[in-house]
C-alpha cells in the first residue's frame, strides 16, 4: 500500500472587499506575490500606525484605557507554521469598539480611523514571539441580539501582505452561543479567551499560529516532507501510555491491546503547546461522539521529549497542565495520553524532529499516515475520508 504523507493546502473563501489605500514603502516587501486570504477590507489600517513599525513595541496601551470601564490586558505568543518556533517583528494590529458598543472617533481621524475609530492599536513581537495590548473591554453592538462583543485583529508579517485572523473574543459572553462559537474560522488559531478577573483587571491569553486555517497561505519551507511512523500496513505493537481523558483517564493502559480491533487515529506529537490543538481536540471528540466509541477510538498520544521523566516535580505541573487542558476541552471520549518511555516511540518509528505523526489503525494495521499536518478542519477532512 502506498505510503501517504499529507500537507494540507488551507482552501476557504472570504468575502472582504478590496482596499484602496497605499502602504507605506518603507514596509512593504515587493516579493511577496501572493495575495494571503484575498481580498482584505481595512487591512490598509494596519500600516496607519503612528510609530514606524521598526520602531514598534511588543506592548501598548490604546487610547481611553485610563477611562470608565473594565480594563482587559490580553496576551500571548506569535508562532510560526509549525506551532512550535517563536515569530519575532510581527505587526499586530487591533481595532474595537467603545463602552456603548461604537466605533468611536474623536473627530480627527483619517484613513481607516474615521471608520475603525479611536480605540485601536500596533505592536509588534519581540524575539521571543511576545505581544500585550492594555485597553478596555469592549462592548457589544446596541440593539437587540447583538454579534458577540470582540476585538478585530490584522497581522502583518516581515516578508508578507497583511491579513485578518479571528477576532478576540471572550468565553464568558452570553452572546457567544454555540451557533456562534461553530462559525468561527480559526485563522490563526483559536480567538476565544478564557478571560479572569484578577486585582479589578480582566486578563486573557491568546497563542497566534501564523497561517493556521488562512486560504492561500504558501507553505514554509521550513517545514519539510520527512518520514516518520510505520509504513502503511505494518502491525501496531502494544505500548502503555498514562490516560489523562477518554474511558482509561487515570490508567496506564494499552490501547491497541484493548481497542486495536477495530479503528481509530493516533496523533504522536511532541510539543507542549497544546492551545494550537484546541479546536482540532473539540471535532475528533464530535466525531466520537457521532460515530460511537465502537466505530472509532483517537489517542493524542504526547512524547514529551523535554520533560525528564526522574523529575518528579516538572512531570507533576507537566500532568496538571494536560489533565487542565482536557477539562478546558471537555475530552469525554477521545484519549488524551503520554508516553513514558522511548521504546514506544522507537517501536512506533515516531521521528523526534517530526511536529507530529497521524497513523490511522484498522484492525491493529496502519492504514494511513500523515506527518506535520496543520491543526486544521481541512486536514482532518482528509483524515476523515480514510476512515
Amino acid at each position: 500500500m502506498k505510503q501517504i504523507i499529507f500537507i494540507t493546502s488551507l482552501v476557504a473563501i472570504i468575502h472582504f472587499a478590496g482596499c484602496a489605500q497605499q502602504p507605506d514603502k518603507e514596509i512593504i516587501d515587493l516579493k511577496a506575490t501572493t495575495s494571503i486570504s484575498g481580498p482584505c477590507e481595512g487591512c490598509k489600517a494596519i500600516y496607519e500606525s503612528p510609530v514606524p513599525f521598526k520602531k514598534l513595541s511588543w506592548v501598548d496601551t490604546l487610547p481611553g484605557y485610563n477611562e470608565a470601564g473594565p480594563k482587559l490586558q490580553i496576551e500571548g505568543i506569535v508562532y510560526h507554521k509549525d506551532g512550535k518556533t517563536p515569530a519575532a517583528d510581527v505587526v499586530i494590529y487591533i481595532y474595537h469598539t467603545d463602552q456603548s458598543g461604537r466605533y468611536s472617533t474623536k473627530g480627527n481621524e483619517a484613513g481607516w480611523g474615521k471608520r475603525h475609530g479611536y480605540l485601536r492599536g500596533w505592536v509588534k513581537t519581540n524575539n521571543e514571539g511576545r505581544y500585550a495590548f492594555y485597553t478596555l473591554r469592549p462592548a457589544s453592538y446596541p440593539g437587540s441580539n447583538p454579534p458577540p462583543a470582540h476585538i478585530h485583529a490584522i497581522i502583518k508579517e516581515p516578508d508578507r501582505n497583511e491579513y485578518y485572523i479571528d477576532d478576540f473574543l471572550f468565553n464568558d459572553d452570553p452572546a457567544l452561543t454555540k451557533a456562534e462559537r461553530s462559525r468561527q474560522r480559526n485563522y490563526g488559531g483559536d480567538g476565544i479567551l478564557i478571560p479572569e478577573l484578577k486585582n479589578g483587571i480582566w486578563y486573557g491569553k491568546r497563542n497566534i499560529i501564523l497561517g493556521l486555517n488562512v486560504p492561500d497561505y504558501p507553505t514554509s519551507a521550513a517545514i519539510k516532507k520527512m518520514n516518520s511512523g510505520l509504513p502503511v500496513g505494518s502491525p501496531c505493537p502494544a505500548f502503555g501510555p498514562l490516560h489523562f481523558s477518554g474511558a482509561d483517564a487515570g490508567k496506564e493502559a494499552c490501547p491497541m491491546c484493548k481497542y486495536g480491533y477495530g479503528k481509530g487515529i493516533m496523533v504522536w506529537f511532541n510539543h507542549t503547546n497544546l492551545d494550537t490543538m484546541n479546536q482540532f481536540a473539540q471535532r475528533l471528540e464530535n466525531e466520537m461522539l457521532k460515530l460511537g466509541e465502537k466505530k472509532l477510538r483517537v489517542f493524542l498520544i504526547y512524547t514529551s521529549p523535554t520533560f525528564e521523566l526522574n523529575d518528579k516535580t516538572g512531570q507533576k505541573i507537566l500532568h496538571d497542565k494536560v489533565k487542565e487542558w482536557c477539562i478546558r476541552q471537555n475530552l469525554k471520549k477521545v484519549a488524551m495520553v503520554r508516553v513514558l518511555d522511548k521504546e514506544s516511540c522507537r517501536d512506533y518509528n515516531i521521528n523526534p524532529k517530526a511536529g507530529n505523526t497521524v497513523l490511522i489503525y484498522k484492525k491493529r494495521l496502519v492504514a494511513a499516515k500523515w506527518v506535520n499536518i496543520d491543526y486544521s478542519n481541512q486536514a482532518l477532512d482528509e483524515i476523515f475520508k480514510q476512515l
